[in-house]
């Protein structure tokens, strides 16, 4: 992972946009912006006219929303409870083909309930959408979710320093997640060309890679605090407590339930069906934010304005998100995320509500010349797949700027060695060696 800074700096290969005039972004791949694209005037006007769209649905929310979300936390519950007992049932059939089957059906519902668990439920609630019910548990402040990442942990690194900083490299870590590199402002290194097979394992692990999110960015975050140790223990802590519940949920009582009431068959398909769950539900949350976020037309900001208005802001967070396309139950199972579009613009908004409005701000992007980036899944996750293997790749620029890099550092080395400089560093023993250095930086401080 890309921890630390590169030892030289990116070369764009992409022609920067500073404004509208001056190159038609809507077509242009990997867009990249140096400064805020429409004027302040115009901006003001925009926040004006999604300021008002957005209080008209907030004045309106009521018993419909109440009732919705509850129905969302009673699915979700009601079918974990249904795809275990069918999983441990499985166990029990003699039939190879009545197993297999039965197991599917278990498998997939399980998958469909930890899916909604997660986008439609978990998400939306820790944005605060439902606070203003007063829930004892559909609230921001209480719900936890069914991954291994803390709520808290999540609710820094996204709701605040995404959501914030939303498409800026270097502010914004979810561009590329400290693994991928999707725009020519992150320096190419060598690691890069395997680009593909580092998004492969990303979207496997996917809940993995968000539950040590957090710790990466903390630590650089906070590197110059003296409080550094105090700040980081606890978020550590709270990580392994959470990974150490989820795990024994789901890979030790659940089977072990399983087995001693109905024997090891039972206990290996309620495993072997958590497990898949687990992973259908990590390559499906992946699919659907990257296609939110890193689409062909998804831009890219190389600076935060010092003088950002909301309507700045707006403008933002309407060019750096991608839609996608789909039916209301397609909506419902991306928690709405199709909607990445009006969610970064309104986050705390009832995702629910935001396939009604979406016409209304597509007409609103169309009023200032903004590009409403949508399509179908198929599209969108083609052009992400495209974005990805583009950047696996250095352009000729980048390519000697590296080479020349490598060349410095071992005239460098040589000259250290010739000093007597001792430039070795220390050996990692036992299995620690094969950790990712986040993991071996969230142990040290738990």
């Amino acid at each position: 992972m890309r921890l630390l800074p590169p030892i030289f700096k990116a070369k764009s290969a992409v022609s920067t946009i500073t404004s509208l005039v001056d190159a038609p972004f809507k077509t242009t791949r990997y867009p990249t912006l140096t400064a805020a694209p429409l004027a302040k005037a115009q901006t003001e006007a925009l926040a004006n006219e999604l300021n008002t769209l957005y209080q008209s649905v907030m004045d309106s929310l009521g018993s419909d929303d109440a009732r919705y979300i509850q129905r969302v936390y009673g699915t979700v519950v009601y079918s974990e409870v249904i795809s275990r007992a069918l999983l441990a049932f499985a166990g029990q059939l003699s039939s190879k083909r009545s197993k297999l089957s039965v197991w599917l059906l278990g498998t997939s519902l399980l998958s469909f309930s930890k899916i909604l668990n997660n986008m439609e439920l978990g998400h939306n609630v820790m944005h605060g959408q439902y606070d203003w019910m007063q829930h004892p548990h559909l609230n921001s402040q209480k719900f936890d979710w069914d991954i291994v990442c803390p709520a808290p942990l999540w609710q820094h690194s996204h709701n605040y320093l995404h959501h914030t900083f939303t498409n800026i490299v270097g502010r914004d870590h979810d561009v590329g997640y400290h693994l991928i590199r999707v725009t020519d402002e992150q320096p190419w290194t060598p690691s890069d060309r395997y680009n593909l097979f580092k998004t492969m394992i990303l979207a496997l692990g996917f809940e993995w890679a968000v539950a040590f999110h957090d710790i990466q960015i903390s630590v650089d975050e906070y590197a110059d605090t003296p409080q550094l140790t105090d700040i980081m223990q606890p978020k550590a802590r709270a990580l392994f407590g959470k990974i150490a519940r989820q795990m024994g949920k789901d890979y030790i009582a659940f089977p072990a339930l399983a087995g001693l009431t109905l024997g090891r068959s039972s206990a290996m398909t309620t495993l072997s069906g958590n497990i898949t769950a687990n992973i259908a539900r990590n390559l499906w949350t992946w699919a659907v934010i990257f296609c939110g976020h890193f689409t062909e037309q998804a831009h890219i900001y190389t600076q935060l304005d010092a003088n950002e208005s909301k309507g700045d802001w707006y403008v933002r967070q309407i060019l750096g998100s991608s839609n996608i396309q789909g039916n209301k139950w397609f909506h419902i199972l991306t928690g709405n995320l199709s909607h990445q579009i009006e969610h970064h613009i309104f986050p705390d908004m009832p995702a629910r509500h935001y396939a009604k409005i979406a016409p209304t701000v597509q007409a609103i992007c169309a009023k200032y010349d903004l590009a409403y980036n949508t399509g179908h899944f198929s599209k969108q996750f083609m052009q992400v797949l495209g974005r990805i293997r583009h950047f696996s790749k250095p352009s000729s620029d980048e390519w000697h700027t590296y080479t020349q890099s490598i060349s410095n550092n071992n005239s460098s080395t040589n000259e250290n060695n010739n000093l007597g400089v001792n430039s070795a560093t220390e050996t990692l023993r036992g299995f620690r060696r094969f950790l990712p250095q986040v993991v071996r930086q969230a142990m040290f401080y738990a």
